[in-house]
């Protein structure tokens, strides 16, 4: 590392010894009385404290919901801990039923959510831990969980091990990560459990709690899962409640009206990154809990409210605003801003609403981060990002003029626009060469990540492409039996034959046959079948061609849209092939990464707020193959084979990112049932599900 180049807290993660980090001469008390917090003095914690006794005043502490110790629950008796039940509710694990292909396109698709059944982390916490049991049977498997015994380093390393790749909030690392540091919890170690110190460290640790830890021999059974479950929804509370803590005005509760004139209060605590400064640190936390509400619980409406708190904050710190002065916090303060954005957008994407904000407002003055091994990853990060919400955009004014059965005309005029702007951004990215190893380590160059920006920004043009295509080449038919992002669900009342699908389809194209609607049985053959008998032709993407008559001035033939959602459908499934894996060994290895010398679970990519682009490939992959199957019903050549082939391995693409992701965050788990019930697993070529773990 040059003289010249900052430092940015991660030096822990030197393979040499740390330096120490700056203490406070005195550290700050975790409780301070009311006077105190009040006028902004440092209070000794003491009973009456100094300060109080030297200005003779009353000191009065107001009981901290988190602070101090936990109250221990009575141990159980060895025969209540065979089956490791602790008396949790059942519910929390919401039934799902399958979803048909055309509903993989709608909002939360595929999601499966769980209950909230916690009024606070100390709710979850009394019924947290078993009590220490002596003598306990061998064939017993007691749950563990993945920790870093509060310890800020380890978590800061962790973080740029399994986070930063794909989530890039933090400034980079000032040197690779070293070996992953996990302590791991067994649900019987109450007394060695250690919690976080800060709103921030808590997200972060909410979210590695997810991920097996290496030294667990049953990571996929289901007490293993809702342990990891319960620990984790314990800490993402326990950081909203630390959030609210230090946002709280002490004022309130003895004088009201000084608390509405008087300015925030100063927090004393060390920082958990020297490069972030404490009033960020809140901004980050939610922005972390925004992902973990989606992928984790499956709660679209949490997710938006996190990320909007965020916001909030965000823009209250001008942090959207340019600012020429450049210190130590720069690149902290952009990567919260444009991160705080991009999740403010997904938020949208995933939902199928309106953004809370102007995309393109002229006060969004705040300059791009930098990444110093690719400086225009960001740039073309944020431009993909505001590519698909515009498609998402455009997905809602359709529909709208659709319900409404308004003039179309401004709608197939956006269609045009949107084509124009799509298509030189994705045959741009398309000579993108994404050689960076799949399991390099994460160095202060950040290679890693821009392989990661650049794979998730290919993936999200080519989603937003079928986005606008995928009515005039498939009449938006329902394919799954829940709703993924803004796909149909076949549950919908009449949502195969609507009059609004009959208009697609008048508006597409004069088909010579009637496209069948009938709906197969879940797991079963996909429905509806969108079957044609006019002469098939062959062409360069896929051995088949498909021309109708046109009846309404669309823009695009029902032929051209779905050459087009084909190629970006298999651009989306190489590009998830491409995304690296994370890295615990702190080494450079080969490929595949797995979570622990011993383990055979490849390691889980996290932070997946994108993967209902997965279900827009799916959706699209899944349409094609059944309309092939329609034109050509038993051998055809070689290249309409070709083109199966290239399905299933598109198909077999998306099944292994989602069964990767679904190992930690279960409300994917519920996108990836849906893809396995429509992937033929007859034809092969998923000999890596095994390496997966299923």
């Amino acid at each position: 590392m040059s003289e010249g180049d900052g430092q940015n807290g991660s030096r822990g993660l030197t393979t040499q010894a740390p330096a120490p980090r700056k203490k406070f001469a005195i550290p700050p008390v975790k409780n301070a009385c009311l006077s105190c917090r009040a006028s902004r003095t440092r209070c000794n914690g003491e009973h009456p404290c100094a300060s109080c006794v030297t200005k003779e005043r009353d000191c009065v502490y107001k009981p901290s919901r988190r602070g101090g110790p936990r109250i221990r629950k009575k141990a159980r008796a060895l025969s209540d801990y065979h089956d490791l039940a602790i008396s949790l509710p059942t519910q929390e694990e919401i039934p799902q039923d399958a979803l048909l292909i055309e509903n993989y396109i709608d909002p939360g698709a595929g999601l499966k959510p769980l209950a909230d059944i916690w009024r606070d982390s100390d709710a979850i916490y009394d019924n947290l831990f078993q009590d220490t049991l002596t003598n306990i049977t061998p064939n017993i498997k007691i749950p563990m969980v993945r920790t870093y015994g509060g310890n800020d380093r380890a978590i800061l390393n962790a973080y740029y091990i399994w986070i930063h790749p794909y989530f890039p909030i933090l400034p980079p690392p000032e040197t690779s990560p070293v070996l992953d540091q996990v302590t791991p919890l067994y649900e019987n170690q109450r007394d060695k459990f250690e919690e976080p110190s800060s709103a921030i460290s808590l997200a972060i640790s909410a979210i590695l709690a997810l991920i097996p830890c290496p030294q667990d021999p049953n990571p996929l059974d289901s007490e293993s899962i809702r342990w990891r479950r319960t620990y984790s929804q314990f800490l993402a509370k326990a950081a909203l409640e630390s959030i609210e803590t230090e946002t709280e005005k002490p004022e309130s509760s003895v004088e009201p009206p000084k608390a509405l004139d008087d300015s925030d209060e100063e927090i004393f605590r060390e920082k958990f990154h020297s490069q972030v400064p404490l009033e960020l640190e809140s901004v980050i936390a939610l922005d972390l809990l925004s992902v973990y509400e989606y992928a984790q619980r499956g709660n679209l409406k949490k997710m938006r409210a996190r990320v909007g708190a965020a916001l909030v904050s965000a823009m209250s710190l001008m942090l959207h605003q340019h600012s020429d002065v450049e210190d130590e916090y720069t690149e902290a303060r952009r990567r919260a801003w444009w991160m705080t954005y991009i999740c403010v957008c997904q938020g949208s994407i995933v939902s199928n609403t309106p953004p809370t904000f102007e995309v393109f407002a002229s006060s969004f003055t705040a300059k791009y981060p930098l990444v110093k091994a690719d400086p225009e990853a960001w740039s073309l990060f944020i431009q993909a990002q505001q590519a698909i919400l515009a498609a998402t955009q455009f997905v809602i004014d359709f529909n709208k003029a659709r319900k409404d059965q308004s003039d179309m005309t401004r709608i197939f005029n956006r269609m045009r626009d949107l084509e124009r702007l799509l298509e030189p951004l994705i045959t741009k990215s398309e000579t993108w060469v994404l050689n960076c190893p799949l399991t390099q380590p994460v160095d202060k160059r950040e290679s890693v990540l821009s392989q990661s920006l650049r794979c998730i920004s290919r993936i999200k043009l080519n989603s937003a492409r079928i986005k606008v295509h995928r009515y005039c080449a498939f009449f938006d038919l329902a394919v799954f039996s829940g709703k993924h992002c803004d796909l149909r669900s076949t549950n919908e009342k009449g949502a195969a034959d609507s009059p609004d699908i009959v208009q697609l389809q008048s508006c597409c194209t004069t088909m010579s046959g009637t496209p069948s609607t009938n709906s197969s049985p879940p797991g079963g053959s996909l429905s509806p079948t969108l079957s044609s008998r006019s002469t098939p032709n062959t062409d360069c993407c896929g051995g088949f061609s498909y021309e109708p008559t046109p009846v309404m001035a669309f823009p695009f033939s029902t032929h051209h849209s779905s050459k087009i959602c084909l190629k970006s459908a298999l651009n989306i499934a190489q590009a998830f092939d491409s995304l690296p894996y994370p890295n615990p060994t702190g080494l450079v290895c080969d490929a595949p990464c797995y979570i622990g010398p011993g383990s055979s679970l490849i390691t889980p990519r996290t932070m997946p707020s994108f993967a209902c682009c997965a279900m827009q490939c799916s959706y699209a992959l899944l349409m094609v193959k059944d309309r092939i199957e329609s034109v050509y019903p038993g051998a055809a050549g070689p290249l309409v084979d070709n083109l199966r082939e290239r399905l299933q391995q598109g198909l077999v693409s998306i099944l292994l990112t989602l069964e990767n992701y679904g190992m930690a965050f279960e409300a994917l788990g519920g996108m990836r049932d849906q893809i396995r019930d429509k992937v033929d697993l007859s034809l092969g070529s998923l000999g890596s599900l095994g390496s997966l773990g299923f």
